[in-house]
């Protein structure tokens, strides 16, 4: 009855996200390279929809906010009223969507405030490449058509024809694609998901029997290089289904990652196959508890990748 209760209760927890996070069922498979497979939810269109939305309100208010400023302060002219409003229109367009997805780590503050990141298809991290392909291609596919449109006269019927056609196939791209992906996406190998949220829940510690934890030892460096996202893949990975918990599959998994654990850590003791799942709830004691001083600290590890988004941030 338990775990009847239980499943019945991820199903409804399941059904209320996926209603309030605007998806349309499509689900994502990725395959990191630490060999856990991941199954993400698609943002649907409309939710993707509000994002550009809400990205497009802040540009567009930074845009005028600068222009008034400058014109108030009398630094520039009326005259040079458009010349500075066009530069910075240029200024927020794809270069605000390729710093704020390189720095914000695959999301822009629209994409935060509706739950949505930005994923390379192959299941590594997202690359410089990816951001500024999807989002310069991004500048071709709509916001220059649409550009064009707008300033279009009548004089230019079968040209704006030309570009209301190109937008409608730029539309239709997304409708027909497996994971909503546009142009972009297709050619920077990316797709948007619903941003998976990490949870540190307690009972996988709670389990972890306190011999295991004295025996295996983890120094801060070998704690460095995983965040709250891997604990929660390595957390979902133990728990398991309660039918799975002894299954060979499941066995094998472990063992799989553990080992590719123990090589991206540099852990150098041998650990046997029963001791691998007392190995990995050690491993996953030691992490949440070196990541939770770090929030204390002010320091919120979001993923692996944190190390990479700090040299960006201080090249910058």
């Amino acid at each position: 009855m338990a775990l009847w209760r239980r499943r019945t209760d991820a199903k409804a927890t399941a059904a209320a996200r996926q209603r309030l996070s605007g998806l349309d069922g499509k689900r994502l498979t990725l395959t990191p390279p630490e060999g856990v497979v991941l199954n993400l939810d698609v943002a649907s269109l409309g939710a993707r929809f509000g994002a550009q939305f809400v990205d497009f309100v802040i540009t567009t208010a930074a845009t005028i906010g600068i222009v008034l400023a400058l014109l108030f302060a009398g630094i520039v002219s009326g005259a040079a009223f458009g010349a500075i409003a066009s530069l910075l229109v240029l200024l927020f367009g794809a270069p605000y969507y390729v710093l704020c997805e390189l720095l914000m780590n695959g999301r822009t503050p629209g994409k935060k405030l509706l739950g949505l990141r930005v994923v390379s298809r192959n299941g590594s991290g997202l690359s410089t490449h990816q951001v500024v392909v999807r989002n310069l291609t991004k500048e071709v596919e709509v916001f220059l058509p649409a550009a064009f449109l707008i300033g279009g006269g009548e004089d230019q019927l079968w040209f704006n024809v030309v570009m209301l056609a190109w937008l409608l196939v730029v539309v239709a791209v997304p409708i027909r694609s497996k994971a909503n992906r546009r142009i972009g996406d297709l050619i920077a190998d990316t797709a948007v998901v619903l941003d998976p949220r990490p949870l540190l829940l307690p009972d996988v510690a709670v389990s972890a029997g306190e011999a295991a934890r004295e025996r295996f030892v983890f120094s801060s460096r070998q704690l460095e290089l995983y965040g709250a996202y891997e604990l929660q893949v390595l957390e979902r990975l133990l728990r398991g289904g309660e039918e799975a918990k002894d299954s060979r599959e499941r066995r094998q998994g472990l063992a799989r990652i553990g080992e590719r654990i123990r090589a991206k850590i540099g852990y150098e003791e041998s650990v046997s196959p029963a001791d691998e799942e007392a190995f990995l709830q050690s491993f996953y004691v030691a992490q949440r508890a070196f990541l939770e001083q770090k929030k204390l600290m002010g320091e919120t590890r979001v993923d692996k990748f944190h190390r990479t988004q700090e040299t960006q941030a201080g090249g910058r």
